[in-house]
């Protein structure tokens, strides 16, 4: 998926997507099969590669009803660090080609930077090739493919 944007609004905005998370298939599953409802709830996410994990707003995770899974420790831009809860979610990417994550953890931290409530971080970013062209403004995510002989394009 490639998406175009002017260089200053790249360097203003950072690369973002849209993307569609909710509860993992199993617990729609099993959720759905007793009357309990499970939102989706479509986000904008900031491709972060200085965070190693996916880190969410916790209303996402109390609104989408995800499952907790544990803690983990963050440390945040500047040194601060803390323990957050763990959840797992299934991610989408709307509109694309790029494969879904059905059952991935995500962390509920407080996110300060509008209009943003996700950081796609490194967890998801090892699946995909990820392009930043500063100079035409023109970031592209694609998911490696395997041809016939091995190689991947």
């Amino acid at each position: 998926m490639k998406w175009p944007r002017s260089p200053a609004t790249l360097l203003q905005e950072g690369p973002h997507i849209p993307i569609l998370i909710s509860a993992t298939r199993f617990e729609l599953e099993e959720g759905r099969a007793v009357g309990l409802e499970f939102p989706e709830w479509r986000i904008n996410a900031l491709v972060d590669t200085g965070a190693s994990l996916t880190i969410i707003n916790p209303e996402i995770a109390k609104t989408c009803k995800l499952r907790w899974t544990g803690r983990a420790k963050i440390v945040a831009v500047g040194g601060m660090s803390g323990e957050f809860p763990e959840h797992a979610a299934a991610i989408s990417f709307p509109g694309t080609e790029l494969p879904s994550f059905d059952a991935i953890r995500v962390v509920a931290c407080p996110i300060i930077r509008r209009p943003f409530s996700c950081l796609i971080g490194r967890d998801v970013l090892q699946k995909f090739k990820f392009v930043y062209d500063g100079r035409t403004g023109e970031v592209e995510l694609r998911a490696e493919t395997r041809t016939r002989s091995g190689d991947q394009d």
